[in-house]
């Protein structure tokens, strides 16, 4: 196994290695853990993964828990959540991370490409640690204590959940299991330490400790810290493509640019 990196700030490609392969997983766990800490988002090219390979994958990085967003599970491993888009109301182009309106988020994610447009869909991820580091102190100081709201109504998850079998039943149901979640604004990495932005465009909808006008400003600020080039990579799918990143140090986006084609992906939570 080996790695090249692929900006500087965010993202490394991992070479060399068959994620079906549960005993090579298993002997190259300790240094995929580090360098997701290191990178924040992992890539890997031409796997092929059963339902149970990438969850088995996915334990390298934490635990994983049965689907509970707004998209179905896999008939074959409840692990397992199927992203079935055709680039109509996503609800994913959009600067977030996953799942931040539950009270404990992910702590990574794996994304593995069923089946993807010949072009566009690609994703991007934005380094929120870097985004934390290029403040002012002063900011940083202002705001160190401060709590956010996060809340899942985002229009486009409400469509896509409204649209499965049972959608009515299945929307009531998230209302009353997920009411509105308060997250830091900042917080200290678990694994390495480094301060992070936790605020984004999707989910978080006011800053607790400021008035409207100026919560609302503040808020487009640090959310808009995601959309820097200069701490982004951007991932071209091809089918049998695996990332895995670190869903408390970063934001993604998916770009929405692939209409009619259709476009599968299967993604763990990992807690």
């Amino acid at each position: 196994m080996h790695t090249r990196p692929l900006t500087p700030a965010i993202g490394s490609e991992v070479l060399g290695i068959d994620l079906a392969d549960a005993a090579e997983v298993t002997r190259h766990a300790g240094p995929l853990r580090d360098l997701l800490a290191e990178r924040q988002v992992i890539f890997f090219r031409d796997q092929r993964l059963s339902p149970d390979a990438q969850v088995f994958f996915a334990r390298v990085f934490g635990n994983v828990e049965p689907v509970s967003s707004t998209f179905p599970s896999h008939p074959a491993n409840p692990y397992v959540e199927m992203l079935v888009t055709r680039g109509r109301e996503t609800g994913t182009d959009i600067w977030h991370a996953d799942l931040t309106w539950q009270p404990r988020p992910p702590v990574a994610a794996c994304l593995y490409a069923v089946d993807v447009p010949e072009v566009g869909g690609d994703t991007m991820w934005a380094s929120m640690t870097a985004a934390h580091d290029s403040l002012d102190e002063g900011l940083r100081r202002y705001l160190a204590d401060m709590t956010a709201v996060h809340h899942w109504e985002a229009p486009a998850l409400v469509h896509n959940l409204r649209n499965q079998p049972d959608g009515d039943e299945k929307y009531h149901a998230m209302r009353r299991r997920y009411p509105p979640v308060d997250q830091p604004v900042f917080f200290t990495h678990p694994v390495t330490g480094r301060r992070v932005v936790f605020v984004n465009s999707l989910y978080t909808t006011r800053i607790n400790q400021m008035g409207h006008d100026d919560g609302a400003h503040m808020l487009a600020f640090l959310a808009g810290l995601a959309r820097v080039p200069e701490w982004q990579v951007r991932f071209s799918w091809r089918k049998g493509s695996v990332a895995v990143w670190d869903n408390l140090a970063t934001q993604h986006y998916a770009v929405n640019d692939y209409y009619p084609a259709p476009r599968t992906m299967h993604r763990v939570s990992i807690r």
